[in-house]
């Protein structure tokens, strides 16, 4: 049977929300928020300028909210924006030394944070758990199908009928009284 509480949706959006709040409360004192921490930490392990596109696929960023972020960040003196010559439509990030610095602070506190949550799982375990992860993330592919196939209206049936409502003010109706009194 279905339980929320114990379905991994429900357990993994719990983890993740909860190391965010934490790690923000480190983050933010330098004016810092979690998705600008994700851009930053992105960047720095890959490296080299990327596109807003790889960006959006490295944080599981709208693309909408992700070009406001850059922008905010380039403000900040964090990221450089520039446009390549070859393609002038697109747009590529990388950090500033400014956010050079900040990823380079904080990488070894998210790595530090992943020690603590992993507790005493050894370090095979904890590839392995994140293997599984990342398995479980490829195997969406096949949900994204389901609901493009129509395949997932199928489970959830028919709309319910909607019930009876009462006008506003107006009062319930109230339960028949029965005498229990021979």
């Amino acid at each position: 049977m279905y339980r929320l509480s114990t379905s991994l949706p429900y357990l993994l959006a719990r983890l993740g929300v909860r190391m965010g709040d934490l790690f923000v409360q480190v983050v933010g004192k330098d004016g810092l928020t979690l998705p600008m921490y994700r851009v930053l930490a992105a960047l720095a392990e890959q490296g080299r300028p990327l596109r807003l596109g790889e960006l959006a696929a490295l944080t599981s960023a709208e693309m909408s909210t992700l070009s406001r972020l850059i922008a905010d960040m380039h403000r900040d003196g964090i990221v450089f924006r520039e446009r390549p010559q070859n393609n002038q439509r697109s747009l590529q990030v990388s950090l500033t030394p400014h956010g050079a610095a900040l990823a380079e602070r904080f990488m070894p506190v998210a790595a530090h944070y992943e020690k603590v949550a992993t507790g005493a799982m050894t370090a095979k375990e904890a590839a392995a758990l994140k293997a599984t992860l990342a398995q479980i993330y490829e195997n969406l592919d096949r949900l994204e199908r389901d609901l493009a196939s129509g395949a997932i209206e199928k489970l959830v049936g028919p709309e319910p009928r909607p019930r009876a409502t009462r006008a506003r003010g107006e009062r319930s109706p109230s339960p028949r009284r029965t005498s229990t009194a021979s």
